[in-house]
């Protein structure tokens, strides 16, 4: 890593530099007080007609902070975002932890105080380092114009490669000020990498190739490095179902004979039924997390392990085979070795299963959310880019819709933030303009970050939102019904003071809109908005809507009654499963 940016440089030029270096596209953000030398630095490059990053104004930090996330997520490039110091910091806390969680390549810069009022609690100082010390890959201050260019550089490269992930660069306000004088060398990291060993992977493909009913349990790692293709011809290989789990969505077309679907709590029959029969589990790129690794996961089974980060390994399932590497050189190894198996009598099971996915649900008086999926898959050849927020649309979503390609499923798994869909949708749709954006999200999901409608007509993004509106923090009614039978003070979104406290109804016919979505057309001009009742003529209403020119938001009235299924009960096993709700 060399320094490239001649001396007499100011921090903010540096800034720019490096990012024009490193070819940077777009900087998601917000404006402030300790990032205004950054914005100027900028103005000044944008009049004179130089190259820059565009600079993309959310009208949150938080949205800036999941916009690039999606951007990340879609384009497998590193996102940026900007704030400013103080609250602009703590406003990006979430996205750093959503982007941490599920191993998003993303970079956070934010404004900090000048370096002599560090520790004086200077007007919107906060100690961004220690803050987001458990949440990112990395962080740094910088305090000197010095250490401003190798710090940026290392930092996108940590956040690109190894495991994935956020990193934090928070930079004093008189470093972005102050003229290069002398840079200072890179710091010398000894990072030592593991050695590829063939002998371990070689157990791992003869224990594959040994068993009688194995699954294999494809992770986020896989997305991430780019290896779909390459799991595709694994699987193929050694006639081996193949479960992708929340972040590997899109690793595996659905219509494929291996797919399983998506394993764990609200997981496919045919993944959950696959991992509870299995006598061998190999998991790739993946953690055994809890939604997944349920009570008993490895009960009877031997559990084998790839993947690039070694504290994954028997971090918490006990693991008979592992390997540390990367996939990339995994799949090289293993489709270059000859090995093969066949797995016949297992793959007719697995095919009987698979009749199960998704799981038919019946039809009713009101609109199944299920329904719409499966029609917005179908619409869209199963091809667009698909983002939720998170709540039953999400789990929905992942369910119903017919997923083919990687880098389509834009959703935050690991933290589960509700305000994740619309502007991780913003970011998406900048990843690829070319390819269509649909975001599915649910009415309390959607408030969250809904002020991000402003971003989506300023810039004329052509994203298609269906909102399934239920009036309920759904999944957390799904839950009351269980285990608090049925008061949903806390989670209806249509109560207001004339309601009685005790009420515990779901009423179908009480539709009370707060805020009335179609009405947001007229805040936010340029955006059509439509309302679905009912489900006669849902198709072609659906239809109408992905036809329009421009942003569109469709209120879906769905079945408020509505559970999602299958699910395990928490802190059961597989074979608690709940498939139906009779």
């Amino acid at each position: 890593m060399t320094a490239s940016v001649p001396v007499g440089r100011g921090g903010a030029a540096i800034l720019f530099d490096v990012l024009n270096d490193l070819n940077v596209e777009f900087i998601f953000g917000h404006t402030g007080g300790a990032v205004i030398p950054l914005h100027v630095e900028l103005n000044k490059r944008m009049r004179r007609g130089e190259r820059v990053p565009r600079f993309i104004l959310c009208r949150q930090e938080g949205g800036a902070g999941h916009a690039a996330e999606g951007y990340a997520r879609a384009s497998g490039r590193v996102g940026v975002a900007l704030a400013t110091s103080g609250p602009g910091a703590t406003n990006l806390a979430t996205p750093i932890a959503d982007a941490y969680k599920d191993s998003v390549p993303t970079v956070f810069i934010t404004g900090q105080v000048s370096s002599a009022a560090i520790g004086s609690d200077a007007f919107q100082e906060v100690d961004t380092l220690g803050m987001t010390r458990p949440i990112s890959k990395h962080n740094y201050l910088v305090k000197t114009v010095a250490d401003l260019e190798w710090t940026l550089r290392e930092a996108f490269v940590l956040a690109g490669t190894g495991r994935p992930g956020p990193v934090v660069v928070d930079i004093c306000k008189d470093a972005q000020m102050a003229l290069l004088d002398q840079p200072n060398p890179p710091r010398v990291r000894h990072r030592e990498s593991l050695p590829f060993d063939p002998a371990a992977a070689d157990r791992i493909l003869a224990a594959l190739a040994a068993a009688e009913r194995p699954v294999i349990k494809a992770g986020g790692g896989v997305i991430h490095a780019g290896v779909s293709d390459a799991l595709r011809q694994f699987v193929e290989c050694f006639d081996t179902p193949v479960t992708t789990t929340f972040n590997a969505l899109g690793a595996v077309p659905m219509d494929r004979s291996h797919a399983l679907g998506m394993p764990g709590m609200h997981g496919s029959i045919p993944a959950n039924y696959a991992l509870r029969e299995a006598d061998f589990i190999l998991t790739l790129g993946g953690r055994f997390d809890d939604r997944v690794a349920v009570k008993g996961f490895a009960d009877g089974k031997r559990i084998a392990h790839v993947d690039i980060d070694p504290s994954e390994i028997d971090k918490t399932i006990k693991t008979d085979l592992s390997l540390v590497a990367s996939l990339e050189r995994f799949f090289d190894h293993a489709l270059a070795s000859g090995m093969q198996a066949r797995h016949a009598h297992w793959m007719a099971r697995i095919g009987e299963w698979r009749k199960q996915m998704p799981l038919p649900y019946a039809e009713g008086d009101y609109i199944k959310p299920q329904a719409v999926i499966e029609i917005l898959s179908e619409l869209t050849a199963g091809d667009a880019t698909l983002v939720t927020g998170v709540g039953q649309h999400q789990m929905w979503a992942a369910q119903y819709y017919g997923f083919r390609r990687p880098r389509q499923w834009i959703s935050s798994g690991g933290l589960g933030t509700m305000g994740f869909g619309l502007p991780a949708a913003i970011g998406a749709w900048f990843a690829n303009p070319k390819q269509p954006v649909v975001l599915v999200d649910g009415d309390g999901s959607f408030q969250m970050n809904i002020q991000e409608l402003a971003t989506v007509v300023a810039h004329r993004i052509p994203i298609k939102v269906f909102v399934l509106n239920n009036s309920f923090l759904g999944m957390v009614r799904q839950w009351e019904d269980m285990m608090d039978g049925g008061h949903h003070y806390e989670t209806c979104l249509a109560r207001n003071e004339d309601c009685e406290p005790d009420c515990m109804t779901i009423d179908q016919t009480c539709r009370r809109q707060v805020p009335n979505l179609t009405g947001l057309s007229h805040v936010y001009p340029g955006l059509k908005t439509h309302r679905i009742r009912g489900p006669l003529g849902l198709r072609e209403s659906i239809r109408e809507a992905l036809d329009q020119d421009g942003s569109v938001l469709v209120d879906v009235w769905i079945d408020k009654a509505e559970d999602v299924l299958p699910m395990v009960p928490p802190g059961k096993k597989l074979d608690a499963m709940i498939a139906s709700s009779a």
